[in-house]
């Protein structure tokens, strides 16, 4: 009996033992925090089985999109560190990396999580100097959306060019019935200059000299604002210079709007026959090339490892157990079948045989084409584009509302971009 004793007592250690190592995280507490979307909120109805899988236990905290970024800066700036794990927009990623405010990934990262699979761009928006600071939640790039309806009558293919795109813009545009265009006009680094910024680079443009100088109202700059503005200004609903992402996603739904230039994710929406007048009647294509080419926008969500919340070993191992976990291709890939979320992140999942069946045509093709030409530095990647962005939004604004003429507006945030980068350091004086 007491040879049996210690055998079962053995196995009982061996068991304890192997189960701590495939649990090696049980009982740690982590806390995100995050803002509602259809992808996060997928994630949160879902971690049950994360802690089933792992034993960690996930405080999940909300706070809408404009308030976020707010509370996490003072969360890390003022060293309160209450979040393990947070939301950071793609465009962010320098400026917390630069202060050390979240923790390199790749470290905790293997071969299973297949970082390779993660979309080049997407990569390139998630990593400082060459490491990858976040697990991809979310990921967009811009496309056309047009109403096929109405080119088919016309008896035209989606615009190749900017010519075609304004063309095509003048000859759809009958007051008050129909407009030819929407696109963001509202002031902001990821509002309008999100659009913009295709202009910018379309027309030849750029953002900064080898030298960190700002170059965004060089003449190719300047052409590329009026050529936008005159676009709104001529062809687009009215109260245009004040439209964010949501309204002209509204404008375009309500069959006003016969051209859109906007976030790929739009799809899903736009398609929903509840929502949506023209749902069955669009068409997808990628954007439209200007003399030096084609520069669709992009953008992406990431969670990553709050260097200043998780502030030991054993947080930060479960946070990065909870972001790779909820960024892998098996949760975004149910999010896609499961619930229709199609703001993909990862190849395979395009690539996948049941995605296709369900989200394929020229949405896919456009989207997939897109996704492989945009550049991660389409807006620049440093530590200063939240200041420069919405300076640079507020001009680009009153071009549109006819407040400024491009030159002027465009010197002025200019300027105002080279004191800040005098001022960080970027630029000498």
């Amino acid at each position: 009996m007491k040879k049996f004793v210690m055998v079962l007592l053995l196995l009982l250690v061996l068991v304890s033992l192997t189960y701590a190592q495939d649990m090696p995280y049980k009982g740690v507490r982590i806390t995100v925090v995050l803002r509602s979307l259809p992808e996060t909120d997928f994630i949160v109805s879902k971690l049950a089985e994360f802690k089933m899988m792992t034993g960690i236990n996930v405080q999940i905290v909300t706070y809408p999109e404009q308030q976020l970024r707010e509370r996490e800066v003072i969360d890390v700036s003022t060293g309160a560190g209450a979040y393990d794990v947070i939301a950071i927009d793609s465009v962010f990623i320098p400026e917390f990396a630069k202060a050390g405010w979240i923790t390199p990934l790749e470290p905790y990262l293997d071969a299973s999580y297949n970082v390779e699979d993660i979309s080049a761009f997407v990569r390139g928006l998630l990593s400082y100097e060459g490491k990858i600071y976040a697990g991809p939640v979310y990921s967009e790039a811009t496309q056309l959306m047009y109403r096929k309806d109405l080119f088919e009558e016309a008896g035209l293919q989606p615009p190749q060019t900017m010519e075609e795109y304004e063309a095509y813009a003048k000859k759809f545009t009958n007051p008050p019935d129909l407009f030819g265009v929407a696109m963001r006009g509202l002031r902001g680094n990821g509002m309008n200059i999100y659009i913009w910024s295709e202009w910018l680079w379309s027309y030849g443009g750029k953002y900064f000299d080898e030298n960190w100088n700002p170059v965004f109202n060089s003449p190719e700059g300047v052409l590329a604002t009026e050529n936008y503005a005159k676009l709104l200004q001529n062809y687009g609903p009215p109260g245009v210079a004040t439209y964010g992402w949501d309204d002209v996603q509204n404008a375009f739904t309500s069959g006003k709007v016969a051209m859109i230039i906007d976030a790929t994710n739009f799809y899903t929406r736009i398609e929903d026959p509840t929502k949506s007048a023209i749902a069955g009647k669009i068409g997808y294509a990628v954007v439209p090339a200007g003399p030096a080419g084609r520069f669709p926008g992009n953008y992406s969500l990431g969670f990553a490892i709050s260097a200043v919340g998780a502030k030991t070993d054993q947080e930060k191992g479960a946070a990065a157990e909870f972001i790779k976990w909820a960024t892998s291709q098996d949760i975004e890939l149910s999010k896609a079948l499961q619930a229709n979320i199609i703001s993909v992140t990862r190849d395979s999942v395009f690539n996948d045989p049941a995605f296709q069946a369900k989200f394929g045509g020229d949405w896919l093709t456009s989207t997939v084409e897109c996704f492989r030409i945009t550049n991660p530095g389409y807006r620049p990647l440093i530590e200063e584009w939240r200041e420069i962005g919405d300076r640079l939004g507020i001009a680009v604004e009153n071009v549109i509302a006819g407040i400024q003429p491009a030159k002027e507006a465009l010197d002025e945030a200019a300027a105002y971009a080279a004191e800040v980068l005098v001022r960080t350091g970027k630029l000498k004086k």
